[in-house]
């Protein structure tokens, strides 16, 4: 048996050494996750897709944004693009790449991202929708049709069924819209404490915040189901490993038992991940394609488009 004394100086060399050794990797791990933000900004930067950017100041809300007009005198259909969490417009880029020539084009960084404000720290999808219309409100007095992936996806859901005066159809990308598919880690909850979060970067601090509050978000607006009355694509790659492939058959069974069939088409994606808007982009140009066949047929059987 050692001294007593001596016991004690080893355990507090062992805590000592124990609490430096945290706080170096600690520190290591605070500066990768800047680092690797930093890296990303530029990613996801608007100013990426070689256009002007724009910023709309309305109703509370500094949204910066970029537009791609059709052919001269387009009257074709108007694309608006949702990023994920985190992320921004410039993450659009093979979409504004692809010769959309009768199409007008629009992608925005959502508030909390990139310079759009406000940064809440209780972001919720209905603000996000808030956010979106009052952009709409200063882009164009036209129907348009949204393209969300990710966490995109539910705010543009959210905004068809909420709108359907202005949104004509809505692509879900990646989608997350099942409630039950939203399982946050340990980790996240840990970061999502006000005297915790300092340590991540803001985007990642907001997409935090996001994640956590989604699953909440998706009940309510469930029940809001019944009274969407625009054409829903979904395209899903059945390697997601980041949101579900099964968001699709709970999308395809809400839309079953409400007597929504003809609103609802899919394209699921074997062998394929989350990354499809910048690794797949000619299956988005697909899905949009199929997306306006619907909204054609919907106005036809209404009588006009």
């Amino acid at each position: 048996m050692f001294p007593e004394w001596w016991e004690r100086f080893i355990r507090v060399r062992f805590l000592r050494g124990f609490s430096l050794g945290m706080g170096i990797l600690i520190v290591l791990a605070v500066g990768v996750l800047h680092g690797m933000s930093g890296m990303f900004s530029g990613y996801d930067d608007p100013a990426r897709l070689g256009l002007p950017v724009h910023v709309a100041q309305t109703n509370g809300f500094a949204i910066r944004w970029v537009e791609k007009p059709g052919s001269a005198g387009c009257s074709g259909i108007n694309l608006v693009f949702i990023h994920g969490t985190p992320g921004g417009a410039g993450v659009w880029l093979s979409q504004f790449q692809t010769p959309f020539t009768h199409a007008n084009l629009y992608a925005y960084n959502r508030p909390g991202f990139e310079g759009s404000k406000p940064v809440c720290a209780l972001p919720h999808l209905e603000m996000q929708v808030d956010g979106l219309m009052s952009l709409l409100s200063c882009l164009t007095t036209q129907k348009v049709v949204l393209v969300g992936h990710s966490y995109g996806s539910p705010i543009a859901l959210l905004a068809a069924i909420e709108h359907p005066e202005k949104i004509q159809g809505v692509l879900l990308i990646g989608g997350d819209v099942d409630p039950a598919q939203e399982k946050p880690w340990i980790l996240q909850y840990l970061f999502g404490w006000r005297i915790s979060s300092w340590v991540l970067p803001q985007d990642l601090r907001q997409c935090n915040r996001e994640l956590l509050t989604v699953r909440s978000d998706l009940v309510e607006m469930q029940k809001l189901l019944p009274e969407l009355s625009v054409p829903v694509v979904m395209l899903h790659g059945d390697h997601d490993n980041l949101v579900p492939v099964e968001n699709v058959a709970w999308m395809q069974r809400q839309m079953d038992d409400l007597g929504k069939t003809n609103l609802f088409s899919k394209i699921i994606l074997p062998g394929v991940n989350h990354f499809i808007p910048w690794e797949h982009p000619g299956q988005v140009e697909r899905a949009i394609g199929l997306l306006d066949s619907m909204i054609v047929r919907q106005a036809t059987n209404a009588g006009g488009r």
